[in-house]
């Protein structure tokens, strides 16, 4: 297989360079859970300071080491190679699928079926419908990020409610010179999914056997998304913090963490903006695109068990609650999963309503071996489209035909 292939190059190129210093399965202690953690040093410190209480009760310590996201993915599969895996990694919602169908992640459904049956009613549906592909789930959700839209309310007065009304304001904006932004995945397919889904078509079937984005809703959506783009979205990046502060840009659709770069980069429009969801589409939903980061355990560890007791520790509202207020210090902005956690944050009112009603209209990447490299072709559909004029379903077409061929589906 393809991905075995991989495995096989890197454990004899990479193996001796990139695990060093990475706490790896060899030289772990008695007792001591390793855990990687996909982000910055400063959160994974905070890990550590949590699990202190976890220790308390349990007798069993914590080692969590953070690794960038650059390298992460290539650390993990060099890990699996060379058998020096850590106890539990966290890492992109797409991963525990490709991990685990290698045979490196135990399958937390068939190990610990009740615990995950309640940990499925307590996250947000979009979240846990990334994390599984059939009856095998390999990892849960560590925390989360959404699209939502933001808006000059001093210019725009009311929040688009559909794809017409944000078409409608688009027309005004460009006759004053002004457009929106959208920058998160912008000429990718994270920019694209929420209209698809929208339209109310998808990437594949819901049983993840055939490839579907080509369908009459497909068109639909890219159609309306390169309308979009002719409307007043630009095609270079423009920052949204300048473009809602000038005024130029003054609504724009782009990640949670924006909240907090407004609030912190552009102080003189306090309360001249507000958020909202994303506008209904043609199917009635507003589905927006949700990423975020998962927590598995490696089939190789030896705390398996006390790995799963943290996993759970750290998925309680209580645990979730001290992670999303030090990310608030450490810039890790992502939000937590647990729906119960949303009682306790401390939030603007209206921004935390915007933010959960999303969530629970929300989709993210599909648990599909090998989705991550098909992308590209999702990628260029729309930038032909989009860019070159090219007709959505032809494009769409072309690039549901190279999946199919790569992803040896119908």
């Amino acid at each position: 297989m393809f991905f075995k292939s991989i495995i096989s190059i890197l454990s004899a190129v990479l193996l001796a360079t990139s695990l060093t210093g990475c706490g790896s399965g060899n030289d772990k202690k008695k007792n001591v859970i390793v855990m990687w953690l996909v982000g910055s040093e400063a959160q994974a410190q905070k890990i550590v300071e949590i699990s202190k209480t976890f220790t308390e009760t349990t007798g069993v310590k914590v080692d969590c080491q953070a690794i960038s996201w650059g390298d992460a993915h290539s650390k993990y599969l060099t890990a699996i190679a060379g058998e020096v895996t850590p106890d539990i990694g966290t890492m992109g919602l797409t991963w525990g699928m490709e991990f685990g169908e290698l045979g490196a992640m135990i399958d937390l459904k068939a190990n610990f079926p009740e615990d995950v049956a309640v940990l499925d009613k307590e996250n947000f549906p979009g979240l846990v419908e990334s994390t599984k592909l059939g009856n095998k789930m390999y990892g849960v959700p560590l925390d989360f990020s959404e699209h939502i839209v933001y808006y000059r309310t001093d210019i725009i007065s009311e929040a688009p409610k559909d794809w017409d009304s944000l078409l409608a304001v688009l027309k005004k904006l460009k006759a004053e010179n002004r457009g929106m932004v959208l920058d998160w995945g912008s000429l990718e397919w994270i920019g694209f999914a929420p209209f698809l889904w929208q339209a109310g078509g998808d990437f594949f079937s819901d049983d993840y056997r055939k490839i579907t984005m080509d369908s009459p809703e497909g068109a639909k959506a890219l159609e309306y998304f390169t309308a979009l783009y002719k409307g007043g979205v630009p095609i270079t990046r423009v920052p949204l913090e300048q473009g809602m502060r000038t005024g130029d840009y003054p609504i724009a659709i782009s990640g949670n963490w924006k909240v907090l770069s407004l609030q912190l980069g552009a102080p003189e429009i306090a309360g001249k903006w507000s958020v909202a969801m994303l506008p209904q589409g043609p199917s009635g939903k507003r589905t927006a695109f949700i990423g975020g980061r998962i927590m598995g355990i490696f089939s190789r560890s030896k705390m398996a068990k006390e790995s799963w007791e943290f996993i759970k520790f750290l998925s309680t509202p209580e645990s979730q609650l001290k992670l999303y207020n030090s990310s608030l210090e450490t810039d890790d902005l992502y939000l937590p999963p647990n729906m119960k956690t949303w009682e306790l944050l401390g939030m603007d009112a209206k921004i935390k309503k915007v933010l959960m009603d999303q969530a629970q209209d929300a989709k993210g990447p599909p648990p599909v071996l090998g989705w991550d490299a098909a992308t590209r072709f999702v990628d260029e559909a729309v930038q032909l489209a989009v860019l070159k004029n090219k007709p959505a379903a032809e494009v769409l077409r072309k690039a549901a035909d190279d999946m199919r061929e790569e992803l040896k589906m119908h």
